[in-house]
């Protein structure tokens, strides 16, 4: 027992940290989500107020949407890359580094660099006005500010792709390129050992990164507030407008809304562990 102390004394400064940084927050923030203005207690009335009202449905929805076509729609790119570059050829490292430059951009830059690329009155509209495609600026299709959040997906998965990307490939130069081979002297073909080989090697490394993507672009601020519209809004810009209303009423409605959240991320977190665990039982893994 003494023993043990010492090493449970180095880790107090760290569980102070933690329990201010993390756990405190948290903690205020539930006992927020079941209180009112004044911070008397309000049992459940604030998450019955907040599910039952079709904003928070709509904005809930379109948050879904829009992270889990991002996710699938990354995950499908950086396969490909990954597939592109495990091989080695000229100029690997400058594909290489046009497929990982963007890793440090911030997001509010990239929804910026979007809005001067792809928006009515910019660059893609201007040369496909010059080209003769559209007669005029309001003829380029909408891609940014509208309610379908196609603005968002291309930011999320020109931002996000490239931690699937690093991810795969590291599976794909290790173990996956000897399994392949194996796979190749029995006669496989190269569209099987791609499903049947490759993806079932790179699922834990996939599950793992989509989940970060899935929960970066859900709870992400910036590029919604910038790209988003009215008629599509997401429930973090949601949540930031509540919390910084003048009325102190909307306030333990933003706490429940941070809750819910948090159970969705949990949620999914938990959905794709138990897939990733299930499809390495079946591999006997």
């Amino acid at each position: 027992m003494t023993k043990r102390l010492p090493i449970l004394a180095s880790f107090l400064p760290l569980i102070v940290l933690m329990a201010i940084a993390y756990i405190w927050p948290v903690a205020a923030i539930i006992r927020g989500s079941f209180s009112d203005e004044a911070g008397l207690f309000a049992g459940w009335q604030n998450y019955a107020d907040v599910l039952g009202s079709y904003y928070f449905r709509d904005s809930l929805w379109f948050s879904l949407r829009v992270s889990l076509i991002s996710t699938f729609l990354s995950v499908a790119l950086a396969a490909v890359l990954a597939m592109a570059l495990r091989d080695t050829f000229a100029g690997k490292k400058i594909a290489l580094f046009l497929s990982q430059y963007n890793l440090s951009i911030p997001r509010m830059a990239a929804a910026m660099i979007m809005v001067f690329l792809l928006s009515q009155t910019g660059l893609a509209s201007a040369v496909s006005h010059a080209l003769g495609f559209t007669e005029s600026v309001g003829d380029f299709p909408w891609l940014v500010y509208d309610a379908n959040g196609k603005g968002l997906i291309i930011v999320f998965v020109w931002k996000f792709f490239p931690y699937i990307c690093i991810s795969m490939l590291g599976v794909l130069q290790g173990a996956s390129l000897e399994y392949e081979q194996q796979a190749a002297t029995l006669g496989i073909g190269k569209w099987r050992r791609f499903f049947f080989v490759v993806l079932p090697t790179a699922a834990p490394a996939i599950a793992v990164s989509s989940i970060l993507v899935f929960a970066a672009s859900f709870g992400d601020y910036e590029a919604p507030a910038i790209l988003g519209s009215a008629q599509g809004r997401s429930l973090s810009v949601m949540l930031y407008l509540k919390y910084v209303d003048p009325d102190m009423r909307d306030r333990p409605e933003a706490f429940a809304i941070m809750v819910l959240m948090g159970l969705v991320l949990m949620a999914a977190i938990v959905t794709c562990r138990r897939l990733a665990a299930g499809g390495a039982r079946k591999r006997g893994l």
